[in-house]
C-alpha cells in the first residue's frame, strides 16, 4: 500500500495518458482486444487512485487526500462519460470492434 501511495501522482498522470488513449481508440476505431485492455487498465488505475485516497486520509495527509479525491472523482466522471453515455457505441467497440 505504501508503494502505491508513493506513486500517487504518477498514477494520476498514467490515468490521464491511458484515458487519452482509451478515448482515441474507442472513438477512432480499434480492435476489441485493445479496447478491453485499455478499459481494464483504466479500471485498475481507478482502484489504485481509490487506495491512494484511503491511504492519504488514514495517514492524516488531508490536503493530499482532498486533491487525490478530486482527481478520483474527475476520473470516475470521465470514465462514466465515455463508456456509459455512449453505451451503444461502447458495446459495439467492445464486442465486434472496428476492424
Amino acid at each position: 500500500m505504501k508503494l502505491i501511495y508513493r506513486a500517487k501522482w504518477i498514477i494520476v498522470v498514467l490515468f490521464a495518458i491511458m484515458f487519452f488513449f482509451s478515448f482515441a481508440v474507442l472513438f477512432a476505431g480499434g480492435t476489441t482486444k485493445i479496447n478491453w485492455c485499455l478499459l481494464v487498465a483504466n479500471i485498475l488505475l481507478i482502484f489504485a487512485q481509490t487506495a491512494n485516497v484511503v491511504s492519504a486520509f488514514m495517514n492524516k495527509h488531508r490536503e493530499t487526500g482532498i486533491a487525490l479525491l478530486v482527481f478520483l472523482l474527475l476520473s470516475t466522471v470521465l470514465m462514466w462519460v465515455i463508456y456509459i453515455w455512449s453505451w451503444n457505441y461502447t458495446v459495439k467497440a467492445l464486442t465486434i470492434g472496428f476492424e
